[in-house]
């Protein structure tokens, strides 16, 4: 085991999650419910399949488990496109009245989110920006 720190990954999906809810709230407020709904719906299926990567991805760390930390980051994203899929068919074949432009705005705006906080994320191996 390395006595690296593993960088803040959490922090994108609480991102994703806290944007999702505000936008959802935003629309909730002008009385337009059914796109609330499908927009957190669509955040939900950007944020849940990108925990898992974030869980597989940063499972290992250091240069000695390089041959592991490959293996997982592709085991990460394989499973977080699989994820998405499975999200996407259960969301529109189970829910019914579903906005479906709410629900790919939803899901790209948490994307979108996730995609500018991992920019913004410490991922030096001592976790200072030295």
């Amino acid at each position: 085991m390395s006595n690296m720190k593993p960088p803040p990954v959490h922090r994108v999906i609480v991102a994703q999650l806290v944007a999702t809810a505000l936008i959802a709230v935003l629309f909730l407020i002008f009385s337009y419910v059914t796109a609330a709904f499908s927009i957190a719906i669509g955040g939900l299926v950007s944020a849940i399949p990108n925990c898992f990567f974030a869980i597989q991805a940063f499972r290992y760390r250091g240069a000695r488990n390089a041959d592991k930390v490959v293996k997982s980051f592709m085991k990460g994203e394989m499973g977080k496109i699989a994820i998405t899929l499975l999200l996407f068919v259960l969301t529109f074949t189970l829910i019914s009245g579903i906005d479906e432009v709410a629900l790919i705005a939803g899901f790209i705006a948490a994307h979108f989110v996730g995609i500018m906080m991992s920019g913004l994320i410490d991922y030096s191996p001592n976790g200072s920006s030295s």
